[in-house]
C-alpha cells in the first residue's frame, strides 16, 4: 500500500470512529442533564491531561525508533515500552487515589473529588492501550489499525450509552468508560504479548543504556504532549473555573470540532514519520521535504474544504445533533474553525523524525504561557468569546514557530516548502464552493433541510470547481474510488 493510501486509509478509520463515537454525546445529551455532562467532560478534561504525560511519549517513540532497529532488536523496543506503561498504570491508579484522599480532606465538597479513584483505574487501563495503533501502523498493517480504531469506536458506542441510560448520572458514565476500557487493553495485550513477549526474538538482549535513550526522546514528546493538550484547554479550564458546569458543557460541545479533527494530522504522522525518520537515518533531507510536502498537499485538499463547509452548515449541525440547548456553542464553533487551516502545516513531524522533540517541548510551553496570559487578558475583555480566540491566536503562532524550524532542518525557505500555488488555489475553489449553501442559508432555509442539503450542494459545486481548476486530479479520483470500494 502506497504512502497516501496509508494515510488517507487511517483517515477513513478515524473518520469512521469519530463517526460512531459521535452517537455518544448525541446520547449523552439526551440522556443526562447539563450539570451532570458538564462534569463527565471536566473529568474527560483531567484523565486527557495526566494521561498525556503519564504515557511518557512511549507510544510515539515507536514512530521514531521501529524503523531504525533490527527485526531481532525490535521486541526489546515492545517489552520494554510496556513494561514502562505497565508502572505508569500503578502510578497513575495511585495517583489518583492520592488525590481523592487530599481533596476529601481539605476540599470535601469539591464536585470531582468522589469520582477521582475510579478514574485513576480508567486512566491506567487506557494507558495499556495506547501503543497498539501506533505498533500497527510502523508494523505496516495500516488497515489493521483502522479497524481496531473503529472496533474500539463500536465499543465505546454500545457500552457508554447503555451504562448512561441504565444509570444516568456521572457514576454509569464511569463505570461504562472503565468497564470499556478494559475490554480495550484485554484486546490490545492480546496482540502484543505473544508477538513481542512471548513470540520469536522475545529473549533479545538488552542494548545498554537503551532504557534511557528511549525515555530521553519520548519524555520530551510526553511533555510538549501534555503542554499541548494544556494549550488548547486552557479556555476549557477558565471556563470551569469562572463558569458553571451548564455553560462548560456547552463551551465543550462548540469547541469540540476543531479539536477531534486532529486526528487527521495524527493519522498523517503516524505514517509519515516512520518514513522520515528511516530518511533522516539516511541524511535524505531532500527526500524528507518532498513527503512532507505531498503529505500536505493531501491535507490541504481536506481541511480548507471542511472549513469553509461547517461554516455554513454550523447552526443546524450543532443544534440538530445536540438540540438547541446547545445552541450558544455555535459562535464558539465558528471562532474554532479558524484552527483547522492550521492543520497541513507546523504538525512537528520533521521534527520528531529528526529527534529534535527537546525544541517542541520548548515551543509548546512558551506558547503555553502565552495562552495563559491572553486567554486571561481577553476573558476580561470579551467574556467568556475571548477564550476560543485567545486559543486560535496561540494555534497560529505556534505553528509558524514549529514551520520555520523544521524549514532549517530541513534547508528549504518558506517559498518552496509548500505547493503554495496549489494551496491558493483550493482556498480559492473551497470559498467558491461554500456560496450556493450560503445562498440557501440567506434564503432562510435551517435545520436539516439546510444540512444536508448545503451538503450536498457543496459537495457537488466543489467537485466541479476542483476538477475545472486542477485541485482534484485523475490521481485524487482513484484514490477515492479505491478507498470507497475498501469501505463496502
Amino acid at each position: 500500500m502506497d504512502l497516501s493510501r496509508q494515510v488517507i486509509t487511517l483517515i477513513y478509520g478515524r473518520a469512521l470512529a469519530f463517526g460512531v463515537s459521535l452517537l455518544i454525546p448525541i446520547a449523552l445529551t439526551r440522556l443526562l442533564v447539563e450539570a451532570e455532562y458538564g462534569t463527565y467532560q471536566e473529568l474527560v478534561l483531567v484523565y486527557a491531561t495526566l494521561q498525556v504525560v503519564l504515557l511518557l511519549g512511549l507510544p510515539r517513540s515507536l514512530s521514531y525508533y521501529f524503523p531504525r532497529m533490527d527485526e531481532n532488536e525490535r521486541p526489546l523496543l515492545i517489552r520494554q515500552t510496556l513494561t514502562l506503561l505497565g508502572l505508569m498504570a500503578v502510578f497513575a491508579v495511585l495517583l489518583f487515589g492520592s488525590g481523592q484522599l487530599l481533596l476529601d480532606r481539605y476540599m470535601p465538597h469539591h464536585h470531582l473529588q468522589p469520582y477521582l479513584g475510579l478514574l485513576g483505574v480508567y486512566t491506567g487501563l487506557m494507558l495499556l492501550v495506547a501503543p497498539l495503533q501506533n505498533l500497527l501502523v510502523v508494523e505496516g498493517r495500516t488497515r489493521w489499525a483502522a479497524r481496531s480504531m473503529i472496533g474500539f469506536g463500536l465499543v465505546d458506542v454500545v457500552v457508554l450509552p447503555l451504562s448512561a441510560y441504565l444509570m444516568p448520572d456521572v457514576w454509569g458514565i464511569l463505570y461504562g468508560i472503565t468497564l470499556a476500557a478494559a475490554i480495550k487493553a484485554v484486546v490490545s495485550l492480546a496482540y502484543q504479548v505473544p508477538r513481542y513477549l512471548l513470540g520469536p526474538g522475545a529473549g533479545t538482549p538488552s542494548r545498554s543504556g537503551f532504557v534511557n535513550k528511549q525515555l530521553a526522546y519520548s519524555i520530551p514528546v510526553g511533555l510538549a504532549g501534555m503542554v499541548s493538550l494544556i494549550n488548547v484547554n486552557i479556555d476549557k479550564y477558565l471556563v470551569s473555573f469562572f463558569f458553571s458546569t451548564e455553560d462548560f458543557g456547552v463551551y465543550y460541545i462548540g469547541s469540540l470540532w476543531a479539536m477531534v479533527f486532529g486526528w487527521i494530522a495524527l493519522s498523517t504522522g503516524q505514517v509519515v514519520i516512520p518514513r522520515l525518520s528511516a530518511a533522516h537515518k539516511r541524511d535524505d533531507l531532500a527526500g524528507m521535504a518532498d513527503l512532507r510536502s505531498g503529505m500536505a498537499r493531501r491535507m490541504v485538499l481536506v481541511f480548507f474544504p471542511l472549513a469553509a463547509l461547517l461554516a455554513v452548515v454550523a447552526r443546524p449541525l450543532i443544534e440538530g445533533l445536540f438540540t438547541s440547548s446547545y445552541s450558544e456553542a455555535v459562535p464558539i464553533f465558528m471562532i474554532y474553525l479558524l484552527v483547522l487551516p492550521t492543520r497541513p502545516f507546523g504538525y512537528g513531524e520533521v521534527l520528531m523524525a529528526s529527534g529534535q522533540t527537546g525544541f517542541l517541548f520548548r515551543v509548546v510551553a512558551a506558547m503555553a504561557a502565552i495562552n495563559v496570559c491572553l486567554s486571561y487578558a481577553l476573558l476580561k475583555w470579551l467574556g467568556l468569546m475571548g477564550l476560543p480566540w485567545a486559543t486560535v491566536a496561540v494555534t497560529w503562532l505556534s505553528t509558524l514557530l514549529i514551520l520555520n524550524h523544521s524549514n532549517r532542518t530541513l534547508g528549504v525557505n518558506l517559498g518552496g516548502a509548500y505547493p503554495w500555488a496549489y494551496v491558493m488555489t483550493t482556498v480559492t475553489v473551497s470559498l467558491a464552493a461554500a456560496l450556493p449553501p450560503l445562498l440557501l442559508l440567506l434564503a432562510g432555509i435551517e435545520g436539516w433541510a439546510l444540512l444536508i442539503g448545503g451538503t450536498a450542494l457543496y459537495g457537488l459545486c466543489f467537485a466541479a470547481l476542483a476538477s475545472r481548476m486542477g485541485v482534484v486530479g485523475p490521481g485524487e479520483w482513484k484514490l477515492l474510488r479505491s478507498l470507497m470500494a475498501m469501505g463496502r
